[in-house]
């Protein structure tokens, strides 16, 4: 197979990166060839720091990922100079889109990485205790999952790979086709599984913990219409966190500690490249669309992560990237919960969504079956805004996404036959044989 090039294969095969301050230090496995990268529990803790490490790349949770979302979707404009953004703030990226390209290759080192560990992890030869094989094959399976997600909601069916190879030449002699989005969706229910059974109660916000499993267990379902599925998963986390009083005091550059359910841990030395291109104080390459702008309901406090200058201000460390980046909080549990219980007339689906917006010192509102997309639609908006693609994730799983890409202003690209999804990068075709210009997404 060619996903990935023998660069990204070797990065791969690089575990034991810098990552967030709670994981085990163990010795660089760098220099190691791809069999002996796990040999025992030192050098299985540190190939999951190196996955955590995957986590943090570019197009992973560090900024870039949000941008190309919130572009495509209607939340970001394009206000500097990169041609590439400039494609998806059209809805027209093309099929040799340098970002569209290193979006894919992120995700896919990612999940490389954890394959590896699973692999070896699990091997009897490597001598890991029962509780440190679940606890660190939990995680990368979980993590796993993760980026088949983001992969599943921005190309529909992707290659499924679930091997781990030690070589680039496995990669060569191992081509594989694409899985339908069904597929993708049911190893990723497949994986979270595992998490939430075999990853232990107290790992840190910064870890993909158990309660990470059954958020993103729970978005799946919902994905695939199963709300009473959705709302048995999500019940356990109901009362389990706490909001922030204040809607601001979540952008402090350290993620909540009562809100976060999984966040991904930057610092000082190990940044991202949010606020950077977020604020004019570095790049400005993207800013709040008037859209965004406008969602904002008189009074609604949650406004005030947009300066006067259109900025997102969520991440302020435009020097060092040291803001943490939130991938599950307890408000998007709370709206997905309000959410699950209105398709099944729940009455008490309005206490839910009403949380979230006391917190933005708002009025309630009245969630039923016959409102519950323009209602979820619009929280989701003004709460979730330049957080985990979660606009582009909220407007193609609710249907609406031809509805506000056609009402974006200026030259806009509509392409019905699209489907609201991505191309699948020209280097991916060229690469791996089992994939040809009829794999492509319609429309490219």
């Amino acid at each position: 197979m060619k996903i990935f090039n023998k660069i990204i294969l070797g990065s791969a095969l690089c575990l034991a990166c810098s990552c967030a301050s709670d994981f085990v230090e163990t010795t660089p496995t760098d220099t190691l060839p791809g069999e002996s990268i796990i040999t025992d529990q030192a050098s299985a803790e540190s190939a999951l720091n190196g996955l955590y490490s995957a986590i943090q790349l570019d197009y992973n949770f560090s900024g870039y990922d949000t941008m190309l979302a919130g572009l495509y979707s209607d939340e970001l404009i394009h206000t500097g100079s990169f041609p590439s953004f400039a494609e998806f703030s059209v809805d027209d990226p093309a099929i040799n889109n340098i970002d569209n390209t290193r979006y894919w290759n992120n995700h896919y080192s990612a999940i490389y990485r954890a394959n590896l560990i699973i692999k070896f992890a699990e091997d009897a030869s490597v001598g890991l205790n029962e509780a440190s094989t679940a606890r660190i094959v939990g995680q990368a399976r979980g993590l796993r999952a993760l980026m088949y997600y983001d992969l599943v909601k921005a190309y529909g069916g992707v290659p499924l790979e679930l091997n781990a190879y030690t070589a680039a030449t496995d990669i060569d002699t191992n081509p594989i086709a694409r899985s339908s989005a069904s597929e993708v969706y049911a190893q990723i229910v497949d994986d979270v599984q595992y998490a939430a059974s075999n990853i232990p109660s107290g790992l840190s916000r910064f870890n993909f913990n158990k309660n990470a499993a059954l958020v993103l267990k729970a978005k799946v379902e919902m994905e695939m219409g199963m709300y009473p599925e959705a709302e048995l998963t999500l019940e356990p986390l109901i009362g389990a966190y706490t909001l922030e009083g204040d809607y601001s005091a979540l952008y402090t550059g350290t993620s909540s500690a009562s809100e976060t359910i999984f966040a991904v841990d930057y610092n000082e030395t190990d940044g991202s490249s949010a606020a950077f291109f977020y604020l004019i104080a570095g790049r400005g390459e993207v800013a709040a669309s008037d859209i965004l702008i406008n969602a904002f309901e008189e009074g609604d406090t949650r406004i005030g992560q947009i300066s006067s200058k259109d900025e997102v201000i969520k991440y302020k460390d435009a020097g060092s990237g040291s803001d943490d980046a939130y991938v599950f909080r307890y408000a998007d549990v709370l709206l997905m919960y309000a959410e699950v219980l209105a398709r099944q007339d729940n009455p008490d689906a309005s206490k839910y969504i009403n949380m979230v917006r006391d917190r933005a010192e708002l009025g309630p509102v009245d969630l039923t079956s016959e409102n519950v997309v323009d209602l979820i639609a619009q929280e989701r908006f003004v709460e979730l805004y330049a957080e985990s693609s979660d606009r582009f994730h909220t407007i193609t799983r609710l249907g609406i996404a031809d509805e506000v890409i056609q009402a974006k202003a200026g030259n806009i690209v509509f392409v019905e036959a699209r489907n609201n999804l991505w191309p699948i990068p020209q280097q991916e075709i060229e690469r791996n044989s089992a994939v040809s210009i009829a794999d492509q997404n319609p429309g490219y």
